[in-house]
């Protein structure tokens, strides 16, 4: 008969590895290698597992990578989720402070995920995926505020959802390729700004 103590344990081995072989990949490609050119033998390698076990968790590499930006998108998802409209602009703009901190963390990653949604298929399909959980959270935020009176109707949460969520992811990247991170908080205010008064609180006739 099982033992039923393996069978709660179980789930928390199969965490426990993933979070290994994910540690793995994000160390190599913090080390400058392409997502590309990182082999499976080389991820056995960086993680100390057998290939048998690797492919017990992962169907391939692209799942890997797939299931890598799912645990991130579930951190910023949890990040920006914290924003309350209530905290105004101000409190937009340290939730966009601890959102850049968390790419910039993060930017090995980040990079090959989008690297490879330019040639997968899959990946490009999940890296949408992911900014589209962001626009429909932005979406009802503006909606919200609409129906309690205090965004104006002539804003379009559709159109504005898509310019803010889009336009401010690839804002995000090139900030952090240009800037060491001195002007991060500046450039969080200014995001916020953006946001909050370019939408949220947009002057009307």
């Amino acid at each position: 008969m099982p033992s039923v103590t393996r069978n709660f344990n179980a789930p928390d081995r199969r965490a426990a590895l993933d979070g290994r072989v994910l540690a793995a990949v994000e160390r190599l490609l913090a080390e400058g290698m392409r997502y590309s050119e990182i082999s499976v033998a080389r991820i056995l390698e960086e993680a100390g597992i057998a290939r048998s076990t690797f492919y017990a968790h992962f169907r391939d590499k692209t799942e890997l990578l797939a299931r890598l930006a799912g645990s991130l998108r579930q951190e910023l998802l949890e990040i920006i989720g914290r924003w309350k409209p209530d905290s105004g602009a101000e409190g937009l703009a340290a939730v966009f402070a601890q959102s850049i901190a968390y790419h910039r963390a993060h930017s090995a990653v980040l990079l090959a995920i989008k690297e490879a949604a330019a040639y997968d298929s899959g990946i490009h399909d999940f890296y949408s995926a992911d900014l589209d959980a962001f626009e429909a959270f932005t979406r009802e935020a503006i909606l919200a505020e609409q129906a309690a009176g205090r965004t104006g109707g002539g804003v379009s949460a559709d159109a504005a959802s898509r310019v803010i969520v889009w336009g401010g992811e690839y804002a995000i990247a090139r900030h952090i390729q240009v800037d060491d991170g001195s002007g991060d908080l500046e450039f969080a205010r200014e995001l916020a700004a953006l946001w909050w008064y370019g939408a949220f609180r947009r002057p009307m006739p």
